[in-house]
């Protein structure tokens, strides 16, 4: 069956897992979880965003331009970071019981199937997260259109 919206293979190792991020996701996390997906993403996105601005993480970048202090704030207002573990997971799941769509999966067996070090890489945490993005983006320019 073709799929329609974003499709991405995410693959360390052996272990690879195939999301697909369309109109379905929403409605497989709310059935799966019984809320809403596009209220977690805004209250995954706040509370990721707030401590630490865009700005300061171009600064740390450009580590020679800041003193000492400065950095040391900067990684303080890091170390706040409050990465949901939870909905990340979930985020998963639906992404890859969208995949899978007409199947209907059971959610346990999705989540259990998500390699661990999927979650604790920060290099797949970052694709999910661009994946998250672009979903997000793709989003907001259908509900434009409407």
């Amino acid at each position: 069956m073709k799929q329609y919206g974003l499709v991405k293979v995410i693959k360390e190792g052996d272990d690879e897992i195939k999301l697909c991020g369309n109109a379905m996701t929403f409605v497989l996390y709310k059935s799966y979880f019984g809320r809403d997906l596009l209220n977690d993403i805004i209250d995954f996105a706040k509370k990721n965003t707030a401590n630490v601005s865009y700005e300061e993480l171009q600064n740390l970048g450009r580590a020679e331009d800041l003193s000492d202090e400065q950095a040391q704030q900067i990684f303080e207002k890091m170390g706040d970071f409050q990465f949901d573990s939870e909905f990340v997971l979930n985020f998963i799941a639906s992404l890859m019981a969208t995949a899978q769509y007409p199947a209907k999966p059971d959610v346990a067996e999705l989540i259990c199937s998500i390699p661990p070090n999927f979650i604790l890489n920060q290099g797949i945490i970052t694709e999910l997260m661009d994946f998250l993005s672009l979903f997000v983006a793709q989003k907001k320019s259908s509900n434009h259109r409407g």
